[in-house]
């Protein structure tokens, strides 16, 4: 009896001890101050490095750049949108993209695949969250980029070519929306 009781407290005190308040938690539950605070050190280092001048919505730390102005009309939840778009690391590196002369010239161009507008439906959750937030803010035929902390991203988990943690950088144009 008096193992599992210890048994109980030490878990109960893991569980309260690895455990966040509810006011750092992010729309996926997890908390990432720590993480967010790297990474968005490493988006202010990159802007300035780059001289590049770019907005920041203080909701999500997300930074963006218009780079073209569209035809003024923002996609919404719901609407299904076309977008070309180059994903990289803040190095540099390719390790996405739609367009492929671009996939070519980064080396990471594939025969099996189509190169082509990447089609979804926002609200839907059917790509990353940054893009979710990112696109609502590139009107039809507009191009931005977009940097991400890691938790609009991959977060802690990555995925098969992007490391865990990792800010990535995302050149986008609004080809279209439907409906």
């Amino acid at each position: 009896m008096k193992k599992i009781l210890v048994f109980m407290i030490a878990g109960l005190a893991a569980v309260l001890l690895s455990s966040c308040d509810e006011e750092c938690e992010n729309l996926r539950g997890e908390c990432p101050e720590e993480q967010l605070a790297k990474d968005v050190k490493l988006i202010e280092d990159y802007i300035a490095e780059n001289n590049l001048e770019a907005e920041r919505d203080p909701s999500y730390d997300l930074f963006y750049i218009i780079e073209e102005e569209g035809n003024g009309v923002f996609p919404e939840n719901g609407q299904e949108i076309n977008v070309n778009y180059v994903g990289r690391f803040l190095d540099g590196e390719v390790f996405d993209t739609s367009i492929e002369s671009v996939a070519k010239d980064a080396g990471v161009f594939s025969e099996s695949r189509t190169y082509e507008p990447f089609s979804f439906t926002l609200g839907l959750r059917q790509v990353i969250l940054g893009w979710e937030i990112g696109m609502k803010k590139v009107s039809e035929g507009g191009k931005a980029t977009l940097l991400l902390p890691s938790y609009l991203a991959y977060g802690p988990r990555g995925n098969t070519s992007i490391p865990p943690n990792t800010v990535l950088l995302f050149e986008v144009e609004l080809v279209s929306i439907n409906n």
